[in-house]
């Protein structure tokens, strides 16, 4: 089969998914995505990437997918609450050509560590400690793998790039920092991101979990207010824990306090890759830069 002949599936082409398809199609690939936005869809036609409008649980959907004999599914979508449909994808997606299924999840698996270092081998968290949507989900990703699916779990953490440098959240004052909490939290920024997928696609072992971040874990604060700086903006408030258990959900609330350093060493001695951006510092600047030579050619 020639390259020009392999098919791509990203389900749920957002902030990463969009870059990850783009990719895929510079590859030579015939790239099909999916996409709930009017606008994300009329972006992707214009790149060259097909696409799929509609809800993924239906059936005259799920056999249009299944029709497509994908070489590579990349399957980025959130977990739903309620009838999600990834385990009908990998059922539907499933072929002889299939080579690699991502399932795109999130370092919050771990849920909270106390700063303690956190690699592929540690116990993910089952209940609210953690994030159990996305463990659920990871269930049914390792499940397809025993039946034979070749199956990838890229457990992501937060992603940053140009047009997400946390500038509406701090415009707004929506992002705070709390007193006497300043946990350590992870980060990749998403061409490294985009890259760690490909190389979990030609690279990755069937079955095998991957953690998708930097090199260098930060307290929330030193990337907050780098952020903030960059932006030209007010460096974040501290708010006081009483008022953020006000102001936030119990899950929010969670997720701001979890303190927890993520190991990358897969990604770096498995995978082969070599991070353009191996820490934030380097990552946000760069960014920065990005979005002022956009802004100056739309001017």
């Amino acid at each position: 089969m020639t390259e020009a002949q392999r098919t791509a599936l990203v389900v749920g082409c957002g902030y990463t998914g969009i870059r990850l398809a783009h990719r895929l199609r510079d590859a030579g690939l015939r790239v099909v995505g999916t996409s709930r936005s009017a606008d994300r869809g009329r972006e992707m036609l214009a790149a060259g990437i097909e696409v799929v409008a509609g809800d993924l649980r239906q059936a005259e959907i799920l056999a249009s997918l299944g029709e497509l004999r994908p070489s590579v599914v990349a399957y980025c979508a959130p977990p739903q609450a309620a009838d999600d449909p990834l385990a009908a994808i990998l059922a539907a997606t499933s072929n002889p050509s299939l080579e690699a299924f991502l399932y795109a999840s999130s370092s919050s698996v771990y849920g909270d560590r106390g700063g303690a270092w956190v690699d592929e081998n540690t116990a993910i968290a089952p209940d609210e400690s953690g994030d159990p949507e996305r463990y659920a989900a990871e269930r049914i990703v390792v499940r397809a793998g025993m039946d034979g699916i070749p199956t990838r779990v890229c457990r992501i953490t937060g992603i940053y790039g140009p047009g997400r440098m946390l500038r509406h959240l701090l415009e707004s004052g929506q992002y705070s920092l709390i007193e006497a909490h300043d946990p350590w939290v992870n980060r990749i920024h998403v061409d490294d991101l985009v890259a760690g997928l490909i190389a979990a696609c030609e690279n990755g072992r069937a079955g095998a979990v991957y953690n998708m971040v930097d090199e260098r874990p930060h307290r929330a604060s030193e990337f907050a207010n780098l952020a903030a700086d960059l932006n030209r903006l007010p460096r974040p408030a501290l708010i006081s824990e009483a008022e953020a258990r006000a102001r936030y959900d119990a899950a929010t609330l969670r997720r701001k306090l979890a303190s927890k350093r993520v190991r990358c060493s897969r990604l770096r001695e498995e995978l082969g890759v070599r991070l353009k951006y191996p820490d934030y510092r380097a990552g946000l600047a760069a960014s920065a830069t990005q979005e002022q030579r956009a802004k100056q050619e739309q001017a």
